[in-house]
């Protein structure tokens, strides 16, 4: 019998099947398996083990493997602290990777519990190499000898973990896994567990090695144990059965094509129904009277759809029995329009407390009658469901959801008469940020699983790509399967728009993040590692599907749908890449989505290179990069006298020659800039009775802001007398151009050529004196310093003091004057009070100083005087005496500041 062969006659199959690349001989041997042993015909408790993914008898282990990992630590015994197991929890990070064996790398999970040793490790095991012997983790605790488990008896412990309720229950099934099998076993038992057994044998060869119609059956029922127990004979066909209210069927599907002039060629001379191809969650309901169910695309049952939906389906269908196929999406009902897609998993989550108030489930509808043609399935689809707006819909090229849809909105559904017809449905659907179209034969079946053609699918993503966007790559995640213990995923990062002739500070994309990475915490935009350096990193041009997603994971506004790399720009520096500025830029301006403007459809995006038309004629192959294309500097031939110490000349020859430019060795009369880092050497002295002479920084500047900048009194290391002429043309005195504008380091640099007046009473007085307004100046001259008082107060006193000291420092920089905490510098110290506050000017004042400031306070020059004061000179908008609000004792001993 079936149940009573060893599990480990099965694990040899799996192994063997592994390992062997021939197809042929891995159904070979799969047949031979079932019938030499499984001779009572009772398939099904093995073919579950071999296809686990597609066993719906048992439900879900809720063991992925972060979970399974820590339940095995458990299991196994090991110290959550030892070698093996931190291993185990970091399973991701490849520490072993050069050590599996090739039947383990498609699993490096399963993999690392086969590791050779190397070390002596925690536990004080040992590999000996020279001897031989491979002792892994598992082989050093259970042995070689198999433990004699039996088909029957995995199942039930099988179907033991899959009911446990917590993960104690889930921890003791394992262990007693672990002692009743061995290493090798326990790793196949794992791979089942993670429905993941890699055997590079597909489920379609394994069901026509079967039984010549166990795929059909199975696309009709998705019951893998109705398959095995209905096909017992290999040799006896089994009429094809229909559909069945109450067994998910897997859903027709669409093919995809490059454009509407392909899907037209495929369908030519057919009727043709063309559909917006809604962003949703497809879904199947079956109807049986009051029993309703909702199944995934993988035949998943939903039952927590039923709160919110299966009362409307029970009376707006108007069949007892039916099977209906569409997408799940959400309304919104306060724009009473089809939500952004990525929201149906958000909203799915809260499906069962839905409310007609809130967003809303809705469904688009096909009603499925196998055996007549789509257009014959349309009628009886208007016929028996009754659309509630919001809720349920159907759709109809000339009825159903286009019948109510308001003016100036898009069409969902039509009958195509052309390719150009098809081409401008596209165009509306990509403008409206949905995600396509399909087109339909009007005269097909529907067939489960078909993808031969008689649907035909148009996304944009296949059409025309997204714009090329090059983003740093700032951290990693590492992979699994084949890429176990390497980074497969990148985390990629836009920069601030920095100042101008400055890099980037920091950049958008568990351990703590470097400093420059501005990013939201989120559990997915935690990397397994970060680039702790950004310019140690490289440049991605990554190009996606045009439409984005408004982000609330990641620190940017908006993300990506399915990006993928383009190539890497190792023409770029770092802190080239695209700023976020530009990113929002470029989706704004393109209804929220990546695409520039380009026509849609075109079959070729890439702008065709025009050949010459001149026999003969010499190519003139450019090495300038296409982001430097822009620059025509071709009319610039440099000669470096001498250059700085962090850059080589070979690196400035590369860097002029990458943009266009030419260089010389030797000062003759081709050379039109003489280039130096500083004024020194006998070729800098050669180079002045040339002429000109340039500093450095003009080339890194011409080369950032990409193109050739006019040459201003800042970049002249030695000006000759022509240019001084025709500088003093274009600049003042101070050097200011009378033409070019001014970035921040040029206004620096500008004030800096200004003899200045330290006279401070000389600039109070000019300030006072064209001070457009009185209350501007009130303060002018005074340095206040604010001393606040608090004594045991309430929390709310506190606060209410420092928001008082927050507004006077405010009002005093309006009216003129200055804010200090150095108290030598001060002409007057405010002192701030809670209301009604009996003010001890020893106590509260005196002693709040140190010696060396007591001093100060009694200088003749300071003036000590409560808030009052500030208040009142506000008030009137003048300085008032401050006689009358002194908080100095009278008689007090007074010095001047310089005592």
């Amino acid at each position: 019998m079936t149940e009573r062969i060893k599990f480990s006659v099965l694990c040899s199959l799996l192994t063997w099947t592994q390992r062997t690349k021939s197809p042929a001989k891995k159904r070979a041997k799969f047949r031979k398996f079932l019938d030499s042993f499984c001779t009572d015909r009772n398939y099904f408790p093995a073919i579950r083990l071999i296809l686990p993914n597609l066993d719906r008898e048992r439900g879900s282990y809720g063991l992925k493997e972060s979970v399974l990992a820590t339940s095995l630590i458990d299991a196994i015994g090991l110290s959550k602290d030892s070698h093996d197991a931190l291993r185990l929890i970091n399973w991701r990070k490849g520490y072993v990777r050069y050590t599996l064996h090739d039947s383990f790398r498609n699993n490096h999970f399963v993999g690392w519990l086969e590791y050779h040793r190397r070390d002596y490790n925690e536990s004080g095991y040992l590999e000996l190499r020279r001897g031989g012997s491979h002792d892994t983790v598992l082989q050093l605790r259970q042995g070689t000898a198999s433990g004699g488990l039996t088909i029957k008896e995995l199942n039930d412990l099988l179907d033991q973990l899959s009911s446990s309720e917590n993960r104690a229950e889930k921890t003791l099934v394992l262990s007693t896994l672990i002692q009743k099998t061995n290493a090798q076993e326990m790793k196949w038992i794992i791979m089942i567990i993670l429905k993941d057994l890699k055997l590079g044998f597909s489920e379609k060869s394994i069901f026509h090695e079967f039984h010549p119609d166990a795929e059909d059956l199975f696309n009709v029922t998705c019951d893998l144990k109705l398959v095995c127990e209905k096909l017992r004979d290999r040799n006896q066909r089994h009429k094809r059965q229909d559909i069945e209210i109450g067994k998910a069927v897997r859903p027709q599907l669409a093919k995809r094509v490059a454009n509407a002039a392909e899907a037209w060629k495929k369908l030519h001379g057919k009727e043709v129904v063309a559909e917006c191809k809604f962003d949703g969650d497809r879904i199947q309901i079956h109807k049986n009277g009051t029993e309703i169910h909702f199944f995934s695309r993988n035949f998943i049952d939903h039952s927590e759809y039923a709160h919110g939906m299966s009362e409307i389906i029970i009376q707006n269908i108007l069949v007892d029995r039916c099977i209906l196929d569409g997408e799940m999406l959400v309304w919104d009902t306060s724009l009473n329009h089809f939500a952004e897609f990525g929201s149906n998993q958000e909203i799915g989550i809260y499906a069962v407390s839905l409310s007609p108030s809130s967003s809303t489930i809705n469904f688009s509808f096909q009603q499925i009658v196998i055996h007549q043609t789509l257009k014959e399935r349309h009628e009886i689809l208007r016929k028996v469901v009754k659309p509630l707006k919001g809720r349920l819909e159907i759709l109809l090229p000339n009825g159903g959801i286009n019948s109510h849809r308001s003016s100036g909105e898009p069409c969902w559904s039509f009958i195509a008469h052309s390719a150009d017809e098809v081409e401008r449905f596209f165009k509306e659907t990509i403008e409206n940020r949905d995600e396509g179209i399909v087109v339909k034969d009007l005269s097909s079946k529907w067939e489960p699983s078909d993808r031969s053609g008689k649907w035909l699918k148009l996304k944009p993503d296949y059409v025309q790509a997204g714009s090329d966007l090059d983003v740093l790559i700032i951290g990693g995640y590492y992979g699994s399967g084949r890429r176990g213990g390497e980074v497969a995923q990148f985390l990629v990062g836009l920069a601030e728009r920095p100042s101008p002739n400055t890099n980037p500070k920091r950049k958008y994309p568990k351990k703590m993040q470097p400093s420059f990475y501005q990013v939201t915490h989120h559990s997915k935009e935690r990397p397994d590692v970060w680039v702790d350096s950004p310019e140690k990193s490289i440049i991605l041009s990554i190009t996606s599907e045009i439409r984005t997603i408004e982000s609330e994971v990641f620190a940017a506004p908006y993300s990506l749908r399915f990006p993928r790399i383009d190539r890497v720009r190792y023409d770029k520096a770092w802190h080239e890449c695209l700023d976020v500025q530009s990113f929002i830029e470029l989706v704004q301006s393109s209804n929220g989505t990546t695409q520039r403007d380009t026509e849609y459809g075109s079959k070729d995006s890439k702008p065709k290179r025009m050949k010459s038309s001149v026999r003969g004629e010499k190519k003139n192959v450019s090495i300038v990069p296409s982001h430097l294309s822009q620059t025509d500097v071709s009319s610039v031939k440099g000669d470096f006298v001498n250059v700085p110490r962090s850059h080589s000349l070979e690196s400035f020859h590369k860097l002029v020659a990458e943009n266009g430019g030419t260089f010389s060795m030797n000062l003759n009369n081709s050379v039109t800039h003489c280039v130096a880092a500083d004024s020194k050497g006998f070729k800098f002295e050669a180079a002045k009775r040339r002429g000109d002479v340039i500093h450095y920084t003009w080339v890194l500047d011409c080369c950032a802001q990409k193109k050739l900048i006019p040459l201003q009194s800042k970049y002249f290391l030695f000006v000759s007398e022509l240019t001084k002429k025709k500088l003093q043309e274009e600049i003042d005195e101070f050097s200011d151009s009378y033409y070019l504008d001014l970035d921040l380091r040029d206004i620096k640099q500008l004030l800096s050529n200004i003899n200045r007046s330290e006279d401070v009473s000389t600039v109070d007085y000019y300030r006072k004196k064209y001070c457009p307004k009185d209350k501007w100046s009130v303060f002018n001259g005074c340095s206040i310093y604010f001393h606040t008082t608090i004594p045991s107060l309430k929390e709310d006193w506190q606060i209410l003091l420092e928001l008082s000291s927050k507004r006077f420092k405010l009002e005093v920089l309006m009216g003129g004057g200055k804010v200090t905490s150095n108290l030598k510098s001060a002409t007057h110290v405010v002192a701030l009070f809670v209301p009604s506050f009996h003010t001890n000017y020893d106590e509260e004042i005196h002693n709040s100083f140190t010696s060396v400031e007591r001093k100060l306070l009694c200088s003749k020059k300071l003036h000590i005087v409560n808030s009052k004061w500030l208040e009142d000179c506000l008030n009137g908008c003048q300085r008032l005496s401050e006689d009358t609000y002194s908080l100095k004792p009278f008689g007090i001993e007074e010095s001047t500041a310089e005592d």
